[in-house]
C-alpha cells in the first residue's frame, strides 16, 4: 500500500473517530429545579443524524431548534438558538442574564445568574 493511499484511508476514518466516538450522549430531558417549582425545561432528541431542542415553559414549547454542539479543551459547549450552555456529566449550566456591557436576560422568572438543568432520571 502507498504512503498516499495510507494517509488518505486514515482521512476518511479520522472524523469519526475523533467527533463521534468521545461524545457523552446528550439526550434526554433537563430540568432546572431551582426555579419556580422546575417551570423550565430543555428536551434533546437525535433525529436522522442531528441533535434537535425544544425548551418548555410547564408545558408549552417556548423555543425549538437544532442543537449546536462545539468542544474546546474537553469542554463541551451547546447551544440553544441564543441560549448557550455548557454541558458536565448529565448537567446543563447556562448564564442567565449578562452585566451592563452586555445586557441579556434568557429566563426573567430566575434571579440566579447561572442556571444548572439537571438531566432527569
Amino acid at each position: 500500500m502507498s504512503f498516499s493511499l495510507l494517509v488518505n484511508a486514515f482521512q476518511k476514518q479520522l472524523p469519526s473517530a475523533l467527533f463521534y466516538s468521545g461524545d457523552p450522549e446528550i439526550t434526554g430531558v433537563y430540568v432546572l429545579k431551582s426555579c419556580e417549582n422546575s417551570r423550565f425545561k430543555i428536551k434533546i432528541e437525535k433525529k436522522t443524524g442531528e441533535y434537535l431542542f425544544l425548551i418548555y415553559d410547564r408545558n408549552k414549547i417556548i423555543s425549538k431548534g437544532k442543537v449546536k454542539k462545539q468542544k474546546d479543551d474537553e469542554i463541551l459547549y451547546l447551544s440553544f438558538g441564543k441560549i448557550g450552555g455548557m454541558y458536565d456529566t448529565d448537567k446543563i449550566q447556562i448564564q442567565n442574564y449578562g452585566n451592563a456591557m452586555n445586557e441579556f436576560v434568557h429566563f426573567t422568572q430566575c434571579d440566579e445568574k447561572y442556571l444548572t438543568f439537571v438531566k432527569s432520571k
